[in-house]
C-alpha cells in the first residue's frame, strides 16, 4: 500500500474580511473595517460591535446576520 501524502489544510478562517463581516457591512455601511476583523469572525463579537451604533438588541443582530441567503426565484414567490 502506498502513502499518500495530503496538502495541508487551509485554515477554516483565513485573513481578511470574511462572509459575517461583509455582510454587517451591508447591512450597516458606516461599521469600521478594520473594527470588524478584530472581531476575529465572531458572531457575538459583531453583534457587540454593532449594538453600540444601533438599537438593536444583540440577539437580534445575531440572527440578521445568521439568516439564510435568499435566492432571487424565492424572492418571486415570497412577494408574489
Amino acid at each position: 500500500m502506498a502513502n499518500v501524502e495530503l496538502a495541508p489544510r487551509a485554515p477554516v478562517r483565513d485573513e481578511g474580511i470574511g462572509y459575517l463581516e461583509r455582510r454587517a457591512l451591508a447591512l450597516w455601511p458606516r461599521l469600521d473595517p478594520a473594527a470588524l476583523r478584530r472581531c476575529q469572525h465572531d458572531v457575538k463579537r459583531i453583534a457587540a460591535l454593532i449594538s453600540r451604533r444601533t438599537t438593536m438588541a444583540p440577539e437580534a443582530i445575531v440572527g440578521v446576520l445568521l439568516m439564510p441567503r435568499v435566492r432571487d426565484e424565492e424572492v418571486g414567490t415570497w412577494f408574489g
